[in-house]
């Protein structure tokens, strides 16, 4: 488990770096917000296409040579975006990053692999965790990376530089330290790989598909409110590259401890279907200080952290209650679709965002709270049908 968390946490640190940087960099080859949403969209969009993909080709092939496979692909894409110097070259190089992007998805399998049900909430938690720790350190170290060039303007080429080598050294660690935890790559014969369930199998399994549609509810809200931070920090508040990666730094702190050491209590007290209403809670509480309080930096660093926070409690247990769904041997099938249909959220939550903003500084948050609500309807739906077969 410490070898495969490191790994993520050295992946998602040059993944932090490149946030802050993106839409400054958008503005400088003469895009506007909406531009810059739907750069982070098209990552999404063809995550959503690999993501599935890459998670069955870990039960087919192992854990360890997918995800390394994924690390590869990153290094790649971040040399390329290093390299960039025009708006196509960013969307080529951030689709280039999103079709790598099946690790997390994997890492969760690692994760369910080894851990026994009463702990996978737990388990998949600490994936939150180095994800939110790699977010704490990447933005601020992104934001000093980006210092202007001598022409005044934004720089990609060491904070992407960077990012690569972080990459390139997550696939290392991955090649020689992550030990095979996938229950079938022990004997694969074509029989038995063709015994595997297939992606239509597990959408049919009993509630399967809403839970699955809980992901694109929870990725919306989530990255709504993650894509449109930089340009609401710049516009009302005047930020750069550096200050807003500051703030995402303070979110990704708060992210880590909850992750780390609130998550698994919780989910241990009071389960993952009503800690997503606690996490809803957490979220809507924050949308709600960025649209009623004023427009200061101290309400910023209290406002978007918990924002990022309560959106990020949802990853952990949609995720467990997935795993929890699906049989031993289908794990990264099934964590892979839920990270493909993650992506779907990902896809549509920038876009909308950049013309919800385009109206209102407000609007984007106010659809926010929207996606928060679902999750509430749908985990009490939840919660009243496992009473009522309960009293059956």
């Amino acid at each position: 488990m410490p070898v495969i968390l490191f790994a993520v946490f050295i992946d998602l640190l040059g993944f932090g770096i490149i946030v802050p940087i993106l839409p400054f960099l958008t503005m400088k080859y003469g895009g506007d917000p909406l531009v810059g949403t739907a750069l982070i969209s098209v990552y999404s969009l063809t995550s959503f296409i690999m993501g599935p993909i890459w998670g069955r080709l870990s039960d087919r092939i192992g854990r360890r040579p997918a995800l390394a496979l994924t690390f590869f692909g990153a290094t790649l894409a971040y040399i390329t975006l290093g390299f960039a110097e025009s708006l196509l070259m960013l969307f080529i190089a951030r689709a280039m990053s999103g079709a790598t992007a099946g690790n997390i998805g994997i890492v969760m399998a690692s994760m369910a692999d080894i851990s026994d049900e009463a702990n996978r909430g737990k388990a998949l938690a600490k994936i939150g965790a180095a994800f939110g720790l790699g977010f704490a350190f990447g933005p601020g170290i992104g934001g000093v990376l980006s210092s202007v060039d001598a022409n005044g303007e934004v720089n990609i080429l060491y904070a992407g530089l960077t990012a690569a080598a972080l990459s390139f050294t997550a696939m290392t660690l991955t090649a020689f330290f992550v030990p095979e935890t996938a229950p079938n790559k022990q004997a694969h014969t074509e029989q038995e790989a063709k015994a595997l369930p297939t992606w239509t199998e597990l959408l049919k399994q009993p509630g399967n598909f809403l839970l699955l549609c809980m992901f694109i509810v929870m990725a919306t809200g989530q990255s709504i409110s993650f894509s449109i931070t930089p340009f609401w920090a710049n516009s009302m508040l005047g930020w750069d590259a550096e200050k807003v990666g500051y703030l995402m730094m303070t979110a990704g702190i708060l992210v880590f401890f909850m992750q780390m050491y609130a998550v698994g209590p919780l989910f241990k007290a009071i389960g993952e279907v009503r800690a997503l209403i606690v996490g809803a809670g957490v979220q809507i509480f924050g949308c709600l200080l960025v649209i009623f309080g004023p427009p200061t930096a101290a309400m910023a660093i209290v406002a978007f952290p918990l924002i990022m926070s309560g959106a990020t409690l949802a990853f952990p247990a949609l995720n467990s209650l997935v795993s929890r769904r699906s049989c031993k041997n289908s794990q990264g099938t099934a964590l892979g679709l839920a990270n493909g249909f993650s992506a779907l959220g990902r896809i549509a939550g920038p876009i909308t965002a950049g013309t919800a903003f385009a109206s209102s500084f407000a609007a984007p948050f106010y659809i926010a709270i929207g996606t928060a609500l679902i999750l509430v309807v749908w985990a009490s739906a939840e919660i009243r049908n496992k009473r009522h077969a309960a009293a059956l």
